[in-house]
This record gives structure tokens, C-alpha cells and sequence, in this order.
């Protein structure tokens, strides 16, 4: 019944009023409306519309944009997004830019909420398109404010692009531009989102400083160090800075906080897979198990909530009652979403019966190779006092030596990888008295002999028995160049190198660089050969 009164009561000025004073008031309860819609009070279609209807024959250009953009953010709030971009391109056909009192702070707005809309879709191109038009007419109408947090939203864009190193720009870009204009607060938190990307990048200093400044100066933690209430995924950021540290128990720390703390589905995924990265790095193969098993339920959890809410959005995009065509058109795609939903249920099923299935299998796997280790330590300690009188135990150490052999083949260099580990083959190799021999030769400056060559031959075939297969069934690289990655591998300096083969510094730049372009197709000096090496075992 009110709004029934309120559209007659403006549907009667609208038939009578032609005055501008009579056209003032009915502008100050529009801008009434648009005060509500700044302190996210709730309006309906209803209370928009008539405003609307008036402006349409009695308002100037700014007067039409903000009825027409209020109009499209009640569509918003009700769901209706197809609606909502009709009206906001309603309201973009109303400004008159070329007008010296066009309202660009406004018109910014219009922009802003369809860039919005296209980032609710995933439909990030789109969203960066509207959202820089936003920021340039924020500028326009002298809004630095507005301008720096629209401009911000291009991190959503390039995080949902996947391209990490562009969002991690735009975040210090505009934390820079919110000090410059005094906005201290805002850089903090700016900065904050950078956190996450630059751990996963391995930038952990750049993270570090972020962290402080964002926990000092964001205004979001309490003087206990607590993040506020729903934004705990934040210590799954914190905790992974500390594990790649290796400051384990600070990690385990704040994982258990994000799962103490963070109730909803995505914490606790969170938070579980962290503490199972943490578990393996641990070797605590009990609590790898539980939190596996914790992570894949969340996941799962996570899946359906989130594919749930995705097909309530589709369902909610359109108003049924509008237009029996597109109520029939909805129907088919409401019907899609649901086959979708099943035939993904059903997947996320299948993938569930077979990590399980292969879990187990490299467990039984694992079994197998700590038996058949175990055997081989055994086998070889045996040996080692029997050869103390070789002469009696002649026989017996034959039998041994075999049966060494044997168990090396089938354990092979597969087998070393699931069994050992990466990490603890790496820290196997530098501690071996081979490579220190290696290493001391380096550091003394001298040129490797035949014999030395032969050294590390069998260092890489015993601690990353890969690396070999996969660079000559990979590159087509010389002899040289294949002394210079394995040296490389091992962790040796460019000028430790140069001084190994007996050339210049300048020869190991050069070809560690055309190597990079040639294998890789990248560019950079020996450091960056050096890194994807690295990841070869």
C-alpha cells in the first residue's frame, strides 16, 4: 500500500508539476533515495521507478543518469542482473559529457557497477573494459578516491586471468598512488591483497614488508594481532609465508588458527590444505592422512555450496514473470545448469574413488620401497663387516654384492623419488663426500679431470637420477652445454664453473643465456637457467 501511494502521489506531480521549484523537490527525494543506496539500505524498483518516469520528461541530463543508474541498482540488489545493465546503459545514454556540468563522479559510478556485473559472470575482459572508463571519468570529476579504488579493481581482473605478476603490479602501483594523495589506510589494506601472490612467487621479504605494513596499518587487526572477524583467510597467507620460510612452526600456527578461527568452508580448506603442505615437509605421514582426508571433504563441501549458489545466481538473473519468452529460454538454461551440476557431482566423484585408489596405491608402493630400502641398508652393513675377512666370507659377499644389485635395479630411480623424497635427496647429495670433493675444488679455483667428471656422473645418477633422462630425451644441447647445466644443477656459481671447464665468465653467461632462449624459450643469465634447472630430479 505505501508504495502504491507513493507512485500515485509522483505520478500525480508528474502530471501537474512543471515548476523548478516543484522539479527541486522531487530531485531532493531522489537524492534521498541515492543517500540509502550509499549506506547499502535496502530500496526496491518501486520506490525508483516513478522517479524515473519523471525525470524522463522533466530533468536535466544528470538528474535522468542518477534515476536510471539508482533504478539499475535496485535491479542489482534483487538479482535481476540483465535488468540492472539495461539500466545502466539507460543511464550512460543520458549523460551529456560534453556538457561543462556533467556529472563524471556519477557517470564513474555507472561505469563501476557494470564492471562489477561482468566480474560477478567471470567475464573479466569485459570488466577491465568498464573499469577503465570508470577510473578515467573518476579523474574527470576530480574524485582521487574513487579514481585510485576503481583503478584497484584491475587486480580482480588479472587475478582472474591468472596473470599473477600484473596484479602484483597494479596493487603497489595504486598503494603508491594512495600514499601520494594521503590515503594511508587504503595503501594498507591495498597492499595486503598483494600478500598471497607474492608468496606463491616466492617473494617472501616483498610479502614480508607487506605483511607488516598491512597488519600495522590497515586498521583490521585488533592489539593482539587478530585479523577481523571474516577475513581469516588471511593467516592461510601468513602461514604459507612462514612454511616456504621454513619456520614450521610459526606456519602450523597460523594454519590451526584459519581452522580455529575460519568457520566457513573455504577457511577450513584452507587451513587443512596448509597444515597437509606442513605435514609433508614434517614427514608425519598420520596427519598428512587426516588432513588429506578434512581438505577433501571441505573441497567437497566447497564444491557444492559454490555450484549451488552458481546456479541459484543463473536462476536469479532473470525475472520470470517479465516476458514468457525469456521465462521458456531460462527454463532450458536452468535445465542445462542442473545436468551440468550432476554430470560435475558425478566427476567430482570419480576423481574422489580414484585419488583415493591411488593413495593407497602409493602407500602400498611406499611400503614396498621402505622394505626393500631397509633390506639394502641391511644387506649392505652385513657386507661391510664381512669384508673385514674377506677370505673366509669370499662366497657370502658374492651372494651379497648380487643380491645389492638386485634391490638398486628395483628400487631404481623412481623408486628413490617416492621413497626419499626431492628435498631429502637434495640434502643427501650436498652431504655426500663426493660432492664435497667436488665442492672443494670449485673453491679452489682448479680445472675438473676426467676422473672428476666421472665423480659427478654418478653423483646425478645416484641423487637425481632423472635429470640426466630428461635433459637429452628433452634439449638438444652439446657436451659443453650439458657440463654447464649439470654443474649448474649442482648448485655451483657461474665463475665457480668458468674456472671447472677452463674458460671465461663471459663464455658462461653467453651460453647459459642462448641455452635459457634454446630449451626454455626464455631470457635471462645463468641465474634464471639456474632456477628452472633446479626443478629437474
Amino acid at each position: 500500500m505505501r508504495h502504491l501511494l507513493t507512485v500515485i502521489a509522483v505520478l500525480l506531480a508528474f502530471a501537474c508539476c512543471t515548476t523548478e521549484a516543484d522539479r527541486n523537490r522531487m530531485r531532493t527525494e531522489l537524492d534521498s533515495i541515492n543517500q540509502r543506496n550509499r549506506n547499502d539500505q535496502p530500496f526496491t524498483v518501486a520506490d525508483v521507478q516513478p522517479y524515473v518516469n519523471f525525470f524522463d520528461g522533466h530533468g536535466t541530463p544528470n538528474d535522468r543518469l542518477l534515476a536510471h543508474y539508482l533504478l539499475g541498482r535496485a535491479y542489482h540488489d534483487h538479482g535481476e542482473a540483465p535488468m540492472a545493465l539495461q539500466c545502466y546503459q539507460d543511464a550512460l545514454d543520458c549523460a551529456d559529457t560534453l556538457s561543462s556540468d556533467c556529472d563524471y563522479v556519477q557517470l564513474s559510478r555507472v561505469f563501476g557497477q557494470m564492471a562489477l556485473l561482468f566480474y560477478e559472470q567471470g567475464l573479466y575482459r569485459q570488466q577491465l573494459n568498464y573499469n577503465n572508463q570508470s577510473v578515467m571519468y573518476a579523474w574527470k570529476g576530480k574524485d582521487t578516491l574513487l579514481a585510485l579504488r576503481n583503478y584497484e579493481q584491475d587486480y580482480l581482473v588479472y587475478r582472474g586471468l591468472g596473470v599473477t605478476d600484473s596484479a602484483i603490479l597494479i596493487i603497489e602501483d595504486v598503494a603508491q598512488k594512495y600514499t601520494l594523495y594521503g590515503y594511508n589506510v587504503y595503501s594498507a589494506i591495498s597492499l595486503g591483497l598483494a600478500i598471497r601472490p607474492l608468496v606463491d612467487e616466492g617473494k617472501f621479504q616483498k610479502a614480508k614488508d607487506y605483511m607488516n605494513i598491512y597488519e600495522s596499518n590497515s586498521g583490521r587487526f585488533d592489539s593482539y594481532g587478530n585479523i577481523e572477524a571474516g577475513r581469516e583467510i588471511y593467516y592461510k597467507a601468513k602461514g604459507l609465508y612462514y612454511l616456504y620460510s621454513d619456520k614450521l612452526d610459526s606456519a602450523e600456527y597460523y594454519f590451526r588458527k584459519e581452522l580455529r578461527e575460519g568457520k566457513d568452508f573455504n577457511n577450513q580448506n584452507a587451513a587443512a590444505k596448509g597444515l597437509v603442505e606442513l605435514y609433508q615437509k614434517l614427514h608425519i605421514n598420520d596427519s598428512i592422512v587426516k588432513y588429506s582426508l578434512y581438505a577433501y571433504t571441505m573441497s567437497d563441501s566447497l564444491y557444492a555450496h559454490r555450484t549451488t549458489k552458481d546456479v541459484e545466481r543463473i536462476q536469479a538473473m532473470y525475472n520470470y514473470t517479465r516476458n514468457q519468452d525469456i521465462a521458456h529460454k531460462e527454463s532450458k538454461r536452468a535445465a542445462l545448469a542442473n545436468r551440468r551440476l550432476l554430470f560435475s557431482l558425478i566427476v567430482l566423484l570419480g576423481i574422489l574413488l580414484v585419488s583415493s585408489w591411488l593413495y593407497i596405491a602409493r602407500k602400498k608402493l611406499i611400503e614396498s620401497y621402505e622394505k626393500m630400502a631397509k633390506e639394502l641398508d641391511d644387506i649392505k652393513a652385513e657386507d661391510n663387516l664381512l669384508k673385514q675377512n674377506a677370505t673366509v666370507n669370499k662366497q657370502k659377499i658374492n651372494e651379497n654384492e648380487e643380491r645389492i644389485k638386485q634391490l638398486e635395479k628395483k628400487l631404481g630411480k623412481h623408486g628413490k623419488l617416492v621413497y626419499f623424497g626431492a628435498e631429502r635427496l637434495e640434502n643427501n647429495l650436498q652431504k655426500s663426500s663426493s660432492y664435497k670433493i667436488i665442492k672443494d675444488i670449485a673453491i679452489k679455483g682448479q680445472t675438473l679431470s676426467q676422473d672428476d667428471w666421472e665423480t659427478i656422473e654418478n653423483l646425478v645418477k645416484e641423487y637425481i637420477p632423472g635429470f640426466y633422462d630428461f635433459m637429452v630425451s628433452n634439449f638438444r644441447i652439446n657436451s659443453v652445454e650439458y657440463r654447464i647445466c649439470l654443474l649448474l644443477r649442482l648448485h655451483f656459481k657461474a665463475g665457480e664453473i668458468a674456472n671447472m671447464l677452463g674458460v671465461t665468465p663471459a663464455y658462461i653467461s653467453k651460453t647459459s643465456t642462448e641455452i635459457l632462449a634454446g630449451t626454455f624459450v626464455k631470457k635471462g643469465s645463468s641465474k634464471e637457467l639456474y632456477k628452472e634447472l633446479s626443478k629437474l630430479y
